[in-house]
């Protein structure tokens, strides 16, 4: 009941165990600070009441407090990586620490090191709390680290895990393939060895799929071949190798930026392929004669050395050395065979690596003797080119010289159908033999032979060429009018005109009808073949008439022709409508229009029938030359109906029938009759009567009355005046 006075606050160190005092507070203070104490100790605090009465039982905490900061350092952050670079910058990025260390995350400090040092260097710090961070003005080509320290009011962390190396360059690029590294060395294998190109550097972002080919095939199908990639690098490794895997290999390299390709040129050295034919045998003589032959199309990719040539003696089938030459040599010249032998001879090369197949010839053995045999028939002439009065000719030289080289050929000719051969132009022999006889006259036909000649002399003749008529190779189209006057045919009748149509070469036909061409169908037929055309009419139709043109075009120009086709027939029917008029008991007028078509003749006049209407039958009315008629005599009171028909020269028509029936009448009928009649006035000469007008006047104006007139006693009526 007493007002408190102070407070008295203890603590106690839980490593002592004991009280001690900490301070005191007045009795309107609650409240007090804790110190000095020492960091990580845990300690006890309790707290007393006092006032005149004494101090009350102390009031002590729930649990320990231990002496330390609220906050501590935070964790390093996690997920390091890089989310962007170029050549001269990149961008990291993090996640957030597993721990704040109690306190708010202020910066994120940023260290970097190059591989070339491998010394960690801070280059920056974030922007606040931002989790990225990008350090600009790296090297290209260099590689670079990174790590990042976590900062809060506590200090900074531990730094992160390191990102890998990255290297500076070009995130988004095409591929391009390490030239300088390909052409450093060149490539060779011995055959049957391993053929290894490895690490070739290929760069581009993202990395590049690379493939390799030879000769336009996919090397990663071939069982022989392997082919390594991994980023920016790839290797190929050639098992089995033989002398045809040398050439050029083209490296391909494709990512979604584009597409780099190189050529690299691998070796697989080996003995040499043999050496090109033919093997020739040329300036044989009694004692001997030249062997000549051509180099491997391979070297086996060393240097020829040299050449080793055999020869064989037909009768005995033995080979035998005949001597060698150097490799700069492509013939051998031979002194000492023996006369009358028949021979042949092969060579082979032979370079670093061993020695080539055999290269043997000739196809026939040489004889040898002195060559003055005249040569064997040169190849069938062929004309490839003509004019209307020359030719040019090509053959293939003689199979066989017999002995000496062909040096001039003979062209001879005669006319077709007769046996008298004429000596023409003399030319010189060449690899592709050709010549060209002029002055020929056009129009004829002529064959033509050549002859091989050497010194021996002319040899036997070639086959003679199928005749050749004379004419220009290359004319303008001309069609032969001679067929196109005008054709006059009747219906159903077949029409063909058939056209010669010269030119050089054979020109294109078309037929053409009212602009349009025409297509072989049903009743139309188009034919052409080489300098002539057809058309048929099958058959000839009213509709077909008209004008028909022929064209005719080639390269060297154009013609054309018409032809007027008339065909004649039966005329169309008249053209209605069948209209009768003026009408009366005995007759009646027709009137029609002529037909559309007049059958290509003049319509010479049209009958007319009509309807009986008691028999059912159709009977002449009469014929006219007009488009009117009257019909007559019809019987009063019947009905009827009639019909025309157009008739020409080549027959009658189809019927035009009247749409309506007539009855034969009058067009009026007499009056009905008049009143009984009343006398007015008489006397004894006269009597004045009246009457009152007929009910009908029949459909025509009263014209008159006629009076009649009996006496009482008699009946007989007779007219008054």
């Amino acid at each position: 009941g007493l007002p408190i006075l102070k407070y008295i606050v203890e603590m106690m160190d839980k490593a002592t165990g004991k009280w001690v005092p900490l301070c005191e507070t007045p009795g309107n203070v609650t409240n007090t600070p804790a110190k000095p104490l020492e960091e990580g100790h845990e300690y006890m605090f309790r707290v007393k009441a006092v006032n005149d009465e004494g101090e009350s039982e102390p009031l002590v905490a729930d649990k320990y407090i231990k002496a330390k900061d609220p906050f501590g350092l935070p964790e390093p952050p996690i997920k390091v990586e890089l989310c962007d670079w170029d050549v001269d910058h990149m961008d990291l990025q993090w996640g957030f620490p597993p721990s704040d260390g109690g306190a708010p995350i202020l910066l994120y400090k940023v260290e970097m090191r190059n591989a070339k040092d491998e010394e960690w260097h801070e280059v920056g710090e974030s922007d606040g709390p931002k989790k990225f961070f990008q350090q600009t003005g790296l090297t290209k080509g260099e590689k670079y680290s990174f790590r990042v320290r976590s900062v809060n009011k506590a200090g900074k962390s531990e730094p992160s895990d390191p990102t890998p190396y990255a290297v500076a360059r070009p995130r988004k690029y095409p591929p391009i393939i390490d030239r300088d590294y390909l052409y450093k060395d060149k490539l060779w294998v011995r055959t049957g060895k391993v053929l290894k190109f490895e690490n070739l550097p290929v760069d581009g972002e993202p990395p590049a799929k690379v493939s390799w080919y030879f000769k336009a095939r996919n090397l990663a199908e071939d069982e022989n071949i392997t082919v390594t990639n991994v980023d920016y690098l790839t290797s190929i490794e050639i098992r089995n190798t033989v002398r045809k895997m040398t050439g050029m290999y083209l490296i391909r390299a494709i990512n979604e930026h584009g597409k780099d390709e190189a050529e690299v040129e691998f070796v697989v050295l080996g003995p040499p392929g043999p050496p090109e034919g033919p093997l020739e045998v040329t300036d044989v003589h009694k004692e001997g004669g030249k062997i000549k032959w051509k180099k491997p199309m391979d070297d086996g990719g060393r240097p020829i050395e040299k050449y080793v040539l055999e020869k064989l003696d037909t009768e005995t089938g033995k080979w035998s050395p005949c001597g060698e030459v150097d490799a700069d040599k492509l013939e051998l010249e031979l002194n000492n065979l023996e006369t009358g032998k028949k021979m042949k001879f092969r060579v082979k090369a032979k370079n670093e690596e061993g020695e080539s197949e055999w290269l043997e010839g000739p196809l026939e053995p040489v004889l040898i003797k002195d060559p003055f045999d005249p040569p064997g028939p040169p190849g069938l002439p062929e004309i490839p080119d003509w004019t209307e009065n020359s030719v040019k000719l090509k053959w293939a030289p003689p199979l066989r010289e017999n002995g000496a080289p062909v040096t001039h050929y003979t062209i001879e000719y005669r006319e077709y159908g007769t046996d008298n051969w004429i000596v023409g132009p003399k030319v010189k022999a060449k690899k592709y033999p050709d010549g060209e006889v002029k002055d020929l006259t056009p129009g004829k036909k002529y064959e033509f032979r050549a002859k091989a000649e050497n010194k021996a002399g002319l040899g036997d003749p070639s086959e003679h060429t199928t005749p050749h008529l004379m004419k220009a190779r290359f004319a303008p189209p001309k069609i032969d009018r001679t067929n196109l006057d005008q054709k006059v045919v009747k219906v159903n009748q077949q029409v063909v005109i058939e056209v010669d149509v010269s030119g050089e070469p054979d020109p294109q036909k078309q037929w053409f009808f009212n602009g349009e061409e025409i297509k072989t169908s049903e009743m139309v037929k188009v034919a052409h073949s080489a300098y002539h055309t057809k058309l048929m009419l099958i058959p000839a139709k009213r509709h077909m008439i008209g004008k028909y043109t022929i064209k005719a075009k080639n390269n060297s120009g154009e013609d054309e022709a018409d032809v007027e086709i008339v065909i004649k027939g039966k005329p169309g029917p008249p053209e209605g409508p069948l209209k009768p008029f003026d009408i009366t008991k005995n007759s009646c007028k027709l009137k029609w229009k002529p037909p559309k078509d007049d059958g290509g003749s003049p319509i010479e006049y049209y009958e007319i029938e009509k309807l009986d209407p008691l028999t059912g039958q159709w009977l002449p009315a009469g014929t006219s030359t007009t488009c009117e008629h009257t019909v007559k005599p019809l019987s009063e009171g019947k009905e009827y109906k009639f019909r025309v028909r157009a008739v020409n020269k080549d027959g009658e028509s189809p019927d035009l029938e009247g749409d309506e029936s007539i009855i034969a009448k009058n067009p009026f009928d007499p009056p009905s009759k008049p009143d009984k009649p009343t006398p007015m006035d008489w006397g004894v000469d006269f009597c004045n009567l009246k009457w009152k007008v007929p009910a009908s006047d029949g459909g025509s104006p009263l014209t008159e009355y006629i009076m009649e007139i009996r006496d009482k006693d008699k009946r007989a009526w007779k007219e008054a005046f």
